[in-house]
């Protein structure tokens, strides 16, 4: 408790905006005295205010110089904002503190603490909670007030290494999501694929058949007990990955990737969803079932699930439909009679930085359908040897650019994409020496894709 204490002498800014006659009451509530409690320090500050909150965060932002949020004036919530830190603050009215306490998640976020005299208001033993390392909804009542408060239990019981109380998921059986705000639910969700041993998780979601309410474009992969059990897997796959580190020899690239947080939760959930075309696709041929398209048609679904159904930025759907529509690519390139360096140089060039989300994928998938991944490791090896010798390279002058094929005569579009590209091949192969020669080709290029 020393570090409540030490926190509550902190916030001297408060003390300054309080009504010199006294009439004002402020707590620190919330996720702000568990964090002290945790020993954790806080990243942003709630309060709950006697009165109008609204009224006394704007007057605590021109003391602090702050920017002004307002976050509901129905509920009177508003929010200051000063040097990335958060401060919200709610007004209870005439109403007690333990009221507003009563409308909150779990019993660990149910703490309040008068900030003058230090009394702890803590009517639902959330400070035992705390110490026991458990989540708890505070009643019965508590998960359906805000459906959300499902998935941000499972995501404070994994940030927090804490227990789910056995009233959670006896409270989060028939609870729906279907009104909840995509937004929400993506933030949660990413919040909760970002942290390690998340697997349990995704399976006690699962449970509560919450995925297709959130993914109703999957619902057929969902549904189908052996695909979807294989995407677990996969998923569960390359959270092992993530912690015991990718195969030998490639270790300066898999820090390099996962220097971007997002990285694991966007991977992890590439890999939940790679095949969910499958159901899609499926075709019985001569006795063998086949799933042709299904990656490209994958992409597309993802797509919708990233921007619709989550609200994610477009770059995190980017990397997610990437993923998905080359998740194949790799076991294609890895059983080739002939893997030439063209193909392996095509391949980085195509997925840019995601190239090592690729491969992590490929293994994932492979392990979760066979186990048996040495192939795939070998393969790997030798890609990602060839592409360290280019990049140590000095950058390569391409003989022929843009600008040549306009002077040819041929339009910008598509096409010049894809001469360029063969050019370069052609040039990193020694197939062109010089100028002259890389112009020849390309009239013969343009030639071919014209018939």
């Amino acid at each position: 408790m020393d570090a409540l204490k030490r926190l509550i002498d902190k916030d001297t800014h408060v003390k300054q905006v309080m009504d010199n006659r006294g009439r004002r009451t402020i707590y620190l509530v919330g996720g702000t005295v568990r964090d002290a409690v945790l020993g954790i320090p806080p990243k942003d500050y709630d309060f709950a205010v006697s009165g109008a909150g609204i009224t006394f965060a704007r007057r605590f932002a021109r003391v602090l110089h702050g920017a002004f949020v307002l976050l509901s004036k129905r509920d009177d919530e508003a929010r200051v904002v000063k040097d990335d830190i958060i401060y919200d603050f709610i007004g209870f009215g005439k109403d007690p503190v333990e009221n507003d306490l009563a409308r909150r998640d779990f019993t660990m976020n149910a703490v309040a603490v008068e900030l003058i005299s230090g009394d702890i208001i803590d009517p639902h033993h959330g400070l035992r909670d705390i110490q026991k390392g458990v989540v708890r909804p505070i009643d019965k009542t508590s998960l359906s007030l805000d459906p959300l408060r499902v998935l941000r239990g499972f995501r404070f019981a994994l940030e927090l290494d804490f227990t789910l109380h056995k009233e959670f998921f006896r409270y989060a059986k028939g609870i729906t999501l279907s009104g909840v705000a995509a937004e929400r639910i993506g933030y949660e969700l990413m919040r909760i694929m970002a942290e390690p041993d998340s697997f349990g998780a995704i399976i006690s979601i699962n449970d509560l058949d919450l995925f297709p309410q959130v993914f109703p474009e999957a619902r057929k992969i969902i549904e189908d007990g052996y695909l979807w059990e294989h995407s677990r897997n996969t998923y569960r796959a390359l959270e092992a990955l993530m912690e015991q580190g990718f195969f030998t020899g490639i270790q300066p690239e898999f820090e390099h990737y996962f220097d971007l947080p997002r990285h694991r939760a966007l991977l992890k959930l590439a890999g939940l969803l790679h095949d969910v075309a499958k159901p899609h696709t499926f075709l019985l041929k001569d006795g063998e079932v086949h799933f042709y398209g299904h990656d490209v048609k994958g992409a597309k679904i993802v797509q919708v699930l990233g921007y619709e159904r989550m609200k994610l930025p477009r770059t995190d759907v980017q990397v997610l439909r990437a993923l998905v529509k080359e998740h194949m690519r790799l076991h294609l390139l890895a059983t080739s009679q002939e893997l030439t360096d063209r193909a392996i140089r095509r391949f980085f060039r195509d997925l840019g930085d995601e190239w090592f989300g690729a491969m992590m994928l490929a293994w994932a998938d492979g392990f979760a359908t066979a186990g048996w991944t040495r192939h795939l490791e070998t393969v790997f090896q030798r890609m990602v040897a060839l592409k360290r010798e280019d990049d140590a390279k000095p950058k390569i002058e391409r003989f022929v650019n843009g600008y040549d094929l306009i002077a040819m005569g041929l339009k910008p579009g598509p096409k010049f994409k894809i001469i360029l590209q063969e050019l370069l091949d052609m040039q990193l192969e020694g197939k062109i020496q010089n100028k002259e020669e890389g112009l020849q080709a390309a009239k013969e290029i343009a030639s071919n894709l014209q018939q």
